[in-house]
Parts: C-alpha cells; structure tokens; sequence
C-alpha cells in the first residue's frame, strides 16, 4: 500500500504536513484510544511505519526511488502513561515517545535550538580510484534551513519585549532555600514576545530539499573508510549547527593484487627454464610494467619485494610495497622426444627434493 496515501498526504507533502497528518490519525487510532480493537491497533502500526520513513528524509528518497527503505521498527506499544513529559531538549532524530508528546498535549511555547542529524551513505570505488583518487557525486535528501523563516522556526508579529522575564530570556526560581536560573516559559529564553510559529516549516526551522553534493575521495582510501564532510548533513531545529554527511568507501576488490594496508601481494608465474637457469621476468605494477630480476633455482612460493610500488598511505606520505611471489609453471609434456630430453635431464641432475626435507623417514610411521 502506498505510504502517502496511508497518511491521505500528497506526495510532494512537507514534513509539517505529513507530522499533522500523522498526529490526526494518531488520535483516532492509538490503541490505548480503542482498546481491544485489533483493526485499529493493526492499521496504527502500519501508519506508523508509513510516517517513520516518510519522516526521514534518506528513507523518504530510497522510498521515491523505488528502493527498499532501511528497516524501520514498529511502533512501541507504549501507553499513555508511559510516556516522559520532561522538559528536556533532545537532540536525535524524532522518536515515537517525543512525537506523541506532541500528539498528546500542545508544544511548549518556544523550543530551543537543535543540531542537526548526520546523513550517510555508501559508494563502492575501483581499486584504480582508491589508488589514483577521485571525486564522488552523491544525492542528498536532506533538511535545509527554512527559507521562509531564516531557521529561526518562528516569525515576528509586533515583537515587545517579554513582561515576563523583563526581555533577559531567564527567570530566578526557588525551591526550598535554594535560587536558580530557568529557561522564561512565556518567550521560551528569546526574550522577547509577539512571535508566531512559521507556517511554511511549521515551527521547526527546516524543510526538505534535494541536492547533489560532490565528496573528493582521497588516495590510499581503504575498505571501510569514513569520509566526513562538515555541515553536509541534516540542517539544525530552530537555528541549530548543520549534522555532517559521512560518505563510507567500499573498495572493490582488485583481479591480480591482494591489499594488505598499504602493501600489495601478486603472483606472477614463471617458466621451469626461467626459475632454474634465471631471468628478467615482467611485473605489473599499478604504475605501470616493471622488470625484476629472478636469480637460477627459485622455487614456486619465493617473495620478491618492490618497495614503494603499493598504495599511498592515506592522509601521509609515502607508499606501501609490492610483494610478488613467483609460481613456477610446470608445462604439459605432449611428445616423445621431450619426455626423453626430461629423462635425460633428471639423469644428469639427480636430485630428490622429499629426502632433502627428511620425510621419507616418516614413511611407514606409525599412527
């Protein structure tokens, strides 16, 4: 079933249109509102799953696109007398306890300024653009600051100063012997009275948009990495700092190198005649072929090392190394004439590498 049409919103609705829908619908359907009516408690949860992603504006894109949301739990079968009235300010993302605090009583007279939440996403990069770099281009569905209100959430309409709290935004209270400073309940601390709540954003300060922002993928970048950009996520309530966008790297794994940090592991084959008599043997490098030199009598496990021919150290100088590890091919033998040079080879040099390395006195050993 369609998530707007659950909540009877249009699908270009603002967040403040879909939080009163949901509030309306809330009211009618709460369990504790209908007990013992198992349609109204069934159709409450599926329209809190429907607000839960259309609340968020990353699961409200993946949800535009087609895409499979990220999971979003039910509903907390919570009463109303489970629910915390404090007064304190919270600063993640809207959770069902705050929201019906909404729901259930009227908002207090001015909310204080909240940072806003981080967005993130994943980007799987090539093995050649964690070597050489690059620069991603991602979509965002993010919060912006309200253009209608400048973020302050709130417009003004014949401001004065607050009688209250004498426009100083704190008052003095006592309980028992004791005096301290509390928030002004009339102003909400702004000091200042004759303000209205901002239809457009309804009070919050923000209101969605879409943009595209560009994320530099540095050299080296590992498997895992968490590129942050300060101020790329979610705009704050009511004025608050911007959250940032976190960009985590997925770097696909290469065909021939095996990275280990910053060193990289290839295997390179060589013929019997190159590892018995040596050679220059050709290896790729992510800077392009290079020529080593394989001494007569490598055998198939034998390292050679390339310093500085693996990754860039990430946000340092220098590189990694290369470790190339010979294997040694052993050709089809198809005709007489080269199983008889063979033979006459083995004659020649009579060599038994199993009794160099002591395992024929382990023959016949008993269990």
């Amino acid at each position: 079933m369609d998530y707007y049409e659950l909540l009877g919103v249009r699908r270009s609705a603002s967040v403040a249109e879909i939080r009163r829908a949901y509030q309306k619908l809330a009211r009618q359907l709460h369990p504790d509102l209908n007990p013992g009516d198992p349609v109204a408690a069934d159709r409450f949860r599926t329209v809190s799953v429907a607000f839960e992603v259309l609340n968020d504006p990353q699961r409200r894109g993946q949800y535009d696109r087609g895409e499979q949301p990220q999971a979003v739990a039910t509903a907390p079968e919570l009463g109303f007398q489970g629910f915390d009235f404090s007064a304190d300010v919270r600063t993640g993302p809207l959770n069902f306890r705050e929201f019906f605090e909404g729901v259930l009583r009227p908002p207090a007279a001015a909310a204080a300024a909240a940072p806003g939440e981080d967005l993130e996403q994943v980007a799987e990069v090539a093995f050649e653009e964690a070597f050489h770099g690059a620069t991603r281009r991602v979509h965002l569905m993010r919060f912006d600051p309200c253009a209608g209100c400048g973020g302050a959430g709130e417009i003004a309409f014949n401001p004065r100063p607050c009688p209250h709290c004498g426009g100083s935004g704190q008052v003095r209270e006592r309980r028992g012997r004791m005096i301290f400073t509390a928030r002004c309940p009339e102003c909400g601390a702004t000091g200042t009275v004759g303000r209205r709540a901002c239809t457009r954003c309804d009070g919050e300060g923000r209101g969605m948009h879409s943009e595209w922002l560009s994320v530099t993928i540095p050299r080296g970048v590992a498997d895992g990495t968490r590129l942050r950009v300060a101020g790329g996520g979610h705009a704050g309530r009511r004025g608050g700092p911007s959250g940032d966008f976190v960009l985590v790297v997925q770097v696909a794994a290469h065909p021939f190198y095996r990275r280990d940090g910053e060193d990289l592991h290839c295997q390179v084959p060589i013929t019997m005649t190159e590892a018995a008599l040596g050679a220059h043997v050709e290896v790729p490098t992510p800077d392009g072929p290079v020529q080593i030199e394989v001494p007569a009598g490598t055998q198939t496990g034998q390292r050679f090392r390339l310093r500085k021919r693996g990754l860039p150290r990430l946000g340092e100088k220098g590189r990694g190394d290369l470790f190339v590890e010979a294997q040694v091919w052993v050709p089809p033998v198809a005709d007489d004439d080269s199983r008889r040079l063979l033979r006459e080879f083995e004659k020649r040099n009579p060599h038994d590498p199993r009794a160099e390395r002591g395992l024929l006195r382990y023959a016949g050993a008993k269990e």
